[in-house]
C-alpha cells in the first residue's frame, strides 16, 4: 500500500459495496485511520478490531500476514503493508461469518459477546456470510483490484475437504484428448494433463472455488491445459472438454441434470462467440465457478451425520430451488414413501421438509434483495411463493423484518 491511502480509499469502499466485507486500516500507532464499515454497528466491534491489530503486530514482522480460521464461525485476514516514508499499516479484512449468527452463538465469537440484543441484530445483518473458499477468493480479488498487488498464496493445512496436487496421482482423466503418446516428452505431457484434470474435477466436486481460481491464475498450469493458445479453435475445444467434466462432476455430486445442462448450453453459446484465448479462459473460469459454487451450496447443507437418503433429499431441494416441490414429488424421485421420508428428515435435521424449503427460499430472497433491483413481487414470483403477502409474512417470521425493511437496511449499510 505504498500509494497514499486516500487514493485507494474509494476502491476499498467500492469493494464493500460489492462484497459487504469490512476492511480496517490502522497506522503504526494503532490509530484507526480508515474503514469501509460505516454502519451503526461500527462502534460495537471497533475496539475488538483494534485489539486484533495490536495482537497481530506483536506476533508478526512488518511484512507479516495471518489467515485466521481458528474460530469455526468467523474468519479474518490480517497483514502489514508498507506505506512508504518509514510508515506501515496494519490491515484487517473481516470479520466474515461462516454462518448467520444467532442468539445462542454470540458467546462463541471473539467479538460482540457483551452487546445488547438490538446491537447484535444490527451487527448480524451487517456482516456477510460466505464460505471459506469464497473468503479466500475475495482476499485474492482485494489484492488485485484494490491494492493492485499480487495476491497471497495460501498454504492451508489439509483437511478432508482440502486436496493438493501430490494427492491426486496415478489416475486417468475422464476425457482423454491426446493421441497415444509416441515419445517420452509426450508421455510426460499426457500425464501432467491428466493430473491437472483430476485436480480440476476434485475442486469442482468439492466446491473449491478459491482453488479453482488459483488453478486458472497459474500460467504454468494453463500452458499444460492450453498448449496452443494461438488457435482459438483449439482453445474452445479444450474449454468445452473441461466444462463437460465440470458438468458431469456436478451431476455426480447430486446436482440436477436439467439445470446443469441448461447452464452448460449457455456457456457453450458464450464460447462460440469467443475469438481469443483470454475471452475463452474468462468464460471457462466463470462457468467452472458456477458449477463449483452449486456444489459448494449443496455441500453446506448436507452432513455426514445424515443418512444417504436425507442428503439425497437435501440435494434435490437445493438444486431444484425455486421450482415448486411437494413431499410426494421428493418421495417419488427417491422411490420411498412420503411418510417415511418426512419422519426421517425431521428426525435427522430437526426440521420439517417444508421448513427447510422455506429457509432455502428465504436465503435466496435475501441474495436477490441484496444483489438485484427486482421488485418484491418479482422476487416473490421468481421463488414461486403463492402470493406476495405470504412471501412478506414468511420473510418477517424468519428474519424479524419485511423484505422492504431488509433492503432498506442494506442500503443504509452501504452508504
Amino acid at each position: 500500500m505504498q500509494t497514499n491511502l486516500k487514493l485507494i480509499a474509494w476502491r476499498i469502499e467500492e469493494y464493500y459495496r460489492k462484497t459487504r466485507i469490512p476492511v480496517w486500516v490502522f497506522d503504526q500507532n494503532s490509530n484507526l485511520i480508515f474503514t469501509n464499515f460505516t454502519t451503526s454497528a461500527i462502534l460495537n466491534i471497533m475496539e475488538d478490531m483494534l485489539q486484533k491489530a495490536k495482537t497481530f503486530r506483536i506476533s508478526h514482522s512488518i511484512e507479516g500476514s495471518y489467515l485466521d480460521l481458528d474460530n469455526p464461525y468467523e474468519m479474518y485476514y490480517t497483514f502489514n503493508s508498507d506505506g512508504g516514508k518509514h510508515q506501515f499499516f496494519t490491515v484487517i479484512i473481516g470479520p466474515i461469518m461462516n454462518l448467520k449468527p444467532s442468539g445462542n452463538m454470540w458467546s462463541d465469537f471473539s467479538f460482540g459477546r457483551n452487546l445488547f440484543v438490538e446491537q447484535k441484530r444490527i451487527l448480524s445483518n451487517a456482516l456477510p456470510v460466505i464460505s471459506k473458499e469464497e473468503f479466500l477468493l475475495q482476499i485474492t480479488e482485494f489484492f488485485k483490484e484494490v491494492l493492485e498487488q499480487n495476491p497471497p498464496r495460501f498454504n492451508i493445512a489439509p483437511g478432508k475437504e482440502e486436496y493438493h496436487e501430490s494427492e491426486i496421482s496415478g489416475s486417468s482423466s475422464k476425457i482423454a484428448v491426446f493421441d497415444e503418446p509416441s515419445s517420452q516428452d509426450e508421455q510426460c505431457s499426457y500425464e501432467e494433463y491428466c493430473k491437472l484434470v483430476d485436480l480440476y474435477t476434485v475442486f469442482v466436486v468439492n466446491g473449491s472455488v478459491y482453488k479453482l481460481h488459483s488453478l486458472f491464475d497459474d500460467e504454468g498450469k494453463m500452458e499444460v491445459l492450453f498448449p496452443n493458445k494461438a488457435s482459438y479453435q483449439d482453445c474452445v475445444i479444450r474449454a468445452i472438454e473441461l466444462l463437460t467434466i465440470a458438468k458431469l462432476s456436478s451431476i455426480e455430486n447430486g446436482n440436477d441434470k436439467k439445470y446443469c445442462q441448461a447452464r452448460f448450453e449457455r456457456q457453450m453459446q458464450q464460447l462460440k462467440a469467443c475469438r481469443s484465448y483470454s475471452k475463452i479462459l474468462s468464460v471457462l473460469t466463470k462457468g467452472t465457478l458456477e458449477f463449483a459454487r452449486s456444489s459448494n451450496k449443496i455441500n453446506t447443507h448436507v452432513s455426514n451425520n445424515y443418512s444417504p437418503m436425507t442428503n439425497k433429499c437435501i440435494k434435490r431441494i437445493v438444486e431444484k430451488m425455486p421450482e415448486k416441490l411437494t413431499l410426494d414429488d421428493l418421495a417419488g424421485e427417491l422411490h420411498i414413501s412420503a411418510k417415511y421420508l418426512s419422519a426421517l428428515f425431521n428426525k435427522e435435521t430437526g426440521m420439517s421438509i417444508t421448513d427447510f424449503m422455506h429457509n432455502i427460499r428465504i436465503e435466496e430472497a435475501k441474495r436477490l434483495l441484496k444483489n438485484t433491483d427486482l421488485s418484491y413481487l418479482e422476487i416473490s414470483n421468481h421463488l414461486n411463493f403463492c402470493s406476495q403477502s405470504y412471501f412478506n409474512n414468511l420473510f418477517k417470521k424468519k428474519e424479524g423484518m419485511t423484505p422492504k425493511e431488509y433492503r432498506e437496511n442494506l442500503n443504509v449499510v452501504s452508504r
